[in-house]
């Protein structure tokens, strides 16, 4: 194909880059391309990798969590239609399922005996990206409010229990849209992992009943503080500030601090610790997110 050379001021020259490559590989504007020289030839490449498509994948069982996992990474890695074929019927009401509890935007729309296929019904925007981010930010602080008052009254599991769903049908969603190149991507996605992790411990600690435990003033006063570290992290990562991250550390919980309270609840106690080094991981990549822009 041929394209016309425009004048750029009086030491460049510019080239339209022809749509179609463009679309395919999701370039958008403020995008790097790498320009190299061959002989009398120049290569136009990107980094980015392709997005769309479809894939054909193979099922064995119908067990739930390794239709999920099938299902998880193609939707993830940036695929609009998913054909899977398998053996036995009832695969398709596990697929089903699946996309019900954990995927946004897509739908089953052919079903056989032999096979199903699942297709995008919606595209996930950049411009979206930030508000369902910060969403998943602050149900993570819902989780942690609603923790606190169930330590305290005991009451709220099933409302936690549902946020706790409705962040990872969030965070699927979002690590899709990350999948077709956005600035920063990297350190988001690790993010993105932190929070699942993060709202996973409420989960956990609700299924082993770690609450059942002793619940003395010293672990409601600890939890006080930590939910003020999940606060004072989603702060910093709207509204990044060095001196509040200097704040945030310099107020950290230190180990010595453990001791007490896993005399009185120590399964707790540990889960707590998982929940400190989670944001301590997290604030660490808010900090990185600051050097390349959000």
């Amino acid at each position: 194909m041929k394209r016309k050379v425009v004048s750029q001021g009086p030491s460049s020259m510019m080239v339209s880059l022809p749509i179609k490559w463009v679309k395919e590989f999701g370039i958008a504007k403020g995008d790097e391309v790498d320009i190299s020289q061959q002989g009398q030839d120049l290569l136009v490449s990107s980094e980015s990798k392709k997005v769309g498509g479809k894939i054909v994948i193979e099922l064995e069982s119908d067990n739930g969590l390794y239709v999920y996992r099938h299902i998880q990474a193609a939707y993830v890695n940036g695929y609009d239609e998913i054909e899977f074929k398998y053996s036995s019927p009832k695969i398709a009401n596990t697929v089903q399922e699946s996309l019900t509890k954990f995927v946004v935007g897509f739908e089953l729309i052919a079903q056989s005996k032999e096979g199903c296929i699942i297709k995008s019904i919606s595209t996930g925007k950049d411009e979206e990206f930030d508000i369902l981010f910060k969403r998943v930010f602050q149900g993570i602080l819902q989780m942690d409010e609603l923790f606190y008052d169930f330590l305290k009254k005991g009451e709220g599991i099933e409302l936690i229990l549902n946020l706790e769903k409705i962040n990872n049908r969030q965070v699927l969603h979002l690590q899709r849209i990350l999948h077709r190149g956005k600035v920063g991507g990297h350190f988001l996605y690790a993010m993105l992992v932190l929070l699942e992790k993060l709202a996973n411990e409420y989960k956990f600690i609700i299924h082993n009943e770690a609450y059942k435990g002793k619940i003395g003033p010293n672990v409601l006063k600890y939890y006080t503080r930590l939910h003020k570290q999940i606060e004072n992290v989603y702060d910093v990562f709207v509204n990044y500030d060095s001196k509040k991250v200097s704040k945030i550390v310099l107020e950290d919980i230190r180990t010595e601090e453990f001791k007490v309270l896993f005399k009185e609840n120590a399964y707790l106690t540990y889960s707590f610790m998982k929940i400190t080094d989670l944001l301590r991981s997290l604030l660490f990549q808010v900090v990185n997110l600051e050097f390349v822009g959000k």
